[in-house]
């Protein structure tokens, strides 16, 4: 896993090429477009196993704000177009590790101990 300042730097160029600022990525997420997209992931994955899970641990947290799923960008390559294919459903300790976020805190690791 990259550093969570090389992530920041990739996920930062990869929005620059798409024309995007960061800013404008929160506004895109705030959106009725993603938040329609984001409700069709979580019906599809409903659908197919009737429950709602984290795609990479298999966790089914209660719904709370600490602990609710997230519908996670695997690609930024069709932002605005993106396929279900692109999204996937994790909770919001598998979503901290991906970004590289201390789960209690909410900050950026920067030390060696992130990979502990």
């Amino acid at each position: 896993m990259a550093s969570s300042f090389q992530e920041y730097k990739w996920r930062r160029v990869r929005l620059w090429k798409l024309g995007l600022t960061m800013g404008e990525y929160d506004q895109y997420l705030a959106s009725p477009h993603w938040q329609a997209l984001r409700k069709q992931k979580l019906e599809q994955q409903k659908s197919e196993l009737g429950y709602n899970c984290c795609e990479e641990c298999a966790a089914r947290p209660a719904l709370t704000r600490k602990t609710a799923l997230s519908v996670h960008h695997v690609t930024y390559e069709r932002l605005g177009e993106e396929p279900l294919e692109d999204l996937k459903i994790i909770c919001r300790p598998c979503h901290d590790k991906e970004h590289g976020r201390d789960e209690a805190t909410q900050r950026k690791y920067y030390g060696p101990k992130r990979f502990e």
